[in-house]
């Protein structure tokens, strides 16, 4: 067996890439056996150590090796050392150009709850595991060094009870799957489930859409009332992007913790996006908040494009606009979609994101503070959300003018789109002040610099804006003032 992978592998070394075979085998009891990993890798010459690299840190969780096991008599002829900080594994075997070897991905937490969302769950019930954390990979996947080296897999699902459900971000229910993907864009950009998942498809224009979900939810939480939202979210989204170039596309929704009481009624939920997807992850209880999966549904898709389609080149320094335009247009596609009201997107945009804004005492806080604390600070955190979604606004009432309600931020989106897509550049802050100049009468640089770069407050007045809005100040805060009849012009198609 060990032969026929070594010969198999060998020409698609040649090219470049690495190749390497995973065999993910069940066991019971699931949450004491753990996923066990069989490994199958052709060395380029024989040696008798090889580097893996295994994520130690992943998404704010850390200490992940913790999660990895070697059993000895699985491994005859192996040994294995784990360096943490370098995120690596030493495997010492026997010298040659093949190995064979295994490991075990555990969970190391009791439960699943919000404060360990991104570590491996694995019960009897069903598993979730990170890419990062389901799969080490060769060191030589680095060699020569690119910034997103390739990788092809071979993924295998062995011996799991037909009724176990195995789905992922690269297909569902495929217990072979040949990947060549990147490695950190696609194949440690991903998750892996399975169980007791329910699956529910569907199709637009042609291309399959499936959506995941297990737990007993509580609340509004059904999958017919989620997957209804799912589809009008999916619908919207691609209409405004004018783009539905995805072969496959998954969403992957899990509880985290379940209390039936009505002791607690708060909601801790996230969003993610993976390769070809997003997951969500929230508590379930009664209270559980319809109207915020629909916002995290939106914000969540928007991000295949801002920060997917459209790369971001300086991570962190451009939240303003990954995660800022973002907020923005989850607001502004529900209200084109008819999900929110006119007045619920004027209290919504009122409340979190002009008066939370003016509310934190860290908004002034300029970008590279941002980059460096983004991560330590929830107050921090929450900056560029709010200052890149007022820009956005601000910016999208300034074409409307200039154009005479012809022309958008839609406009400039798409534009931004075409030519990160075509020309595989990334996104800067220059490339987007060269696009988004073409749109205006008036040089945007300083206004850009005072207030996204440094920090300083936005100084709105009523001429900033379309006919029909109007601001005021209440106890030192902005407030915006609108009527139904600035609809149709605020949200040209």
């Amino acid at each position: 067996m060990l032969k026929k992978i070594f010969f198999m592998l060998l020409p698609l070394m040649a090219c470049g890439q690495t190749k390497i075979s995973y065999k993910i085998h069940y066991a019971t009891p699931l949450e004491q056996e753990g996923l066990r990993v069989e490994v199958a890798y052709a060395l380029k010459k024989a040696a008798d150590s090889t580097y893996f690299h295994y994520s130690n840190e992943v998404w704010g969780e850390q200490h992940l090796t913790n999660c990895l096991r070697f059993v000895a008599h699985e491994n005859p002829g192996y040994r294995f050392k784990i360096v943490a900080d370098s995120n690596r594994v030493v495997v010492y075997h026997p010298k040659g150009k093949s190995l064979h070897f295994s490991y075990r991905v555990v969970q190391d937490v009791k439960e699943q709850s919000p404060k360990s969302r991104n570590r491996p769950i694995v019960s009897d019930q069903y598993f979730h595991v990170l890419g990062q954390s389901l799969f080490a990979v060769p060191e030589a996947v680095f060699e020569p060094a690119t910034e997103n080296p390739k990788i092809k897999a071979k993924v295998e699902w062995v011996a799991f009870p037909k009724d176990f459900v195995i789905h992922n971000t690269f297909g569902s229910n495929q217990l072979q799957q040949q990947l060549e993907v990147g490695l950190w864009t696609e194949l440690y950009h991903s998750l892996f489930v399975g169980g007791d998942y329910r699956i529910r498809s569907f199709t637009y224009q042609d291309k399959p859409i499936y959506f995941a979900i297990r737990g007993n939810w509580l609340a509004d939480y059904n999958d017919d009332k989620l997957f209804g939202a799912l589809q009008k979210t999916i619908t919207t989204q691609r209409e405004f992007w004018k783009d539905n170039s995805f072969d496959y596309y998954t969403v992957i929704m899990t509880p985290t913790l379940t209390q039936n009481d009505s002791l607690y009624k708060g909601q801790s939920i996230t969003g993610s996006g993976v390769k070809n997807g997003f997951l969500i992850q929230s508590s379930n209880n009664p209270f559980n908040s319809f109207y915020t999966m629909q916002y995290i549904f939106s914000h969540e898709m928007l991000h295949d494009w801002i920060g997917g389609k459209i790369p971001m080149r300086n991570e962190e320094l451009n939240y303003w606009f990954s995660e800022g335009f973002t907020d923005y247009y989850a607001y502004k596609n529900r209200l084109r979609s008819g999900e929110l009201s006119f007045e619920q997107w004027l209290y919504d945009f009122n409340t979190d994101v002009l008066a939370a804004h003016w509310k934190n005492p860290d908004r002034n806080k300029p970008n590279y503070v941002i980059k460096d604390d983004f991560w330590k600070s929830r107050t921090i955190e929450k900056i560029p959300y709010r200052r890149g979604a007022l820009f956005a606004f601000w910016l999208d009432n300034q074409i409307l003018r200039k154009s005479n309600y012809t022309k958008s931020l839609d406009d400039l989106m798409r534009d931004i789109l075409e030519v990160c897509s075509k020309q595989q550049r990334k996104f800067t802050d220059e490339l987007f002040l060269e696009l988004a100049q073409k749109y205006l009468d008036r040089d945007l640089n300083y206004f850009f610099q005072k207030h996204l770069i440094n920090g300083l407050d936005f100084e709105f007045k009523d001429s900033d804006f379309i006919e029909g809005i109007s601001i005021v100040t209440e106890q030192g805060v902005p407030k915006l003032m609108a009527t139904q009849a600035v609809l149709h012009r605020f949200i040209l198609p």
